[in-house]
């Protein structure tokens, strides 16, 4: 009863964010956080699958109807790999998403929408932010890898590519 509790109502909204989606031979699971037990999907089994309205969210129709949020961990990586079989999901959506993207200068990778890197969560550095770009890129990388450099782990001055996202080629390490 407790872990229901926990699930269902104290932990709801950051168990999306912890949420991992993982890309499986023949489908892909889902593994909620706090000891949930994963749950697989394979495509042969899925009738439908669809983006909500808003496009935050994919509507995945088997026996049930299940939503998968665009916070969940793997998400983007799940959404470029939909069989071309699902006539109804919006393929020129993706594409059309993942090509507008840009590279972050911050993390490195090129997860940049409306200005903020979907990765690290950090907004691009623009014209109007009245700090120097090098200074401003420096603070934000210290900021980002503070973890790294509170326990000495060397940082590689290049990125790779994450959850679905590639990795800028030409990123620089400031810091």
């Amino acid at each position: 009863m407790i872990k229901w509790i926990m699930n269902n109502i104290f932990f709801k909204n950051l168990s999306f964010e912890l949420t991992e989606i993982e890309l499986i031979k023949n489908g892909f699971s889902i593994k909620k956080p706090f000891g949930s037990k994963q749950k697989l999907f394979f495509w042969k089994d899925i009738k439908d699958i669809s983006f909500s309205k808003d496009y935050n969210e994919i509507i995945i129709q088997n026996d049930t109807v299940n939503l998968i949020k665009s916070n969940n961990i793997g998400w983007y990586e799940l959404i470029q790999n939909i069989p071309l079989s699902f006539t109804n999901f919006d393929f020129e959506y993706v594409k059309s998403f993942f090509e507008l993207l840009e590279s972050c200068q911050i993390c490195g990778i090129v997860a940049v929408s409306s200005k903020k890197c979907i990765i690290c969560g950090n907004i691009a550095w623009n014209n109007e932010n009245p700090q120097n770009k090098l200074d401003f890129l420096k603070d934000k990388q210290l900021d980002f890898f503070k973890i790294h450099l509170d326990n000495k782990i060397r940082i590689k001055n290049y990125a790779k590519p994450e959850h679905g996202f590639k990795a800028d080629e030409n990123w620089k390490l400031y810091i």
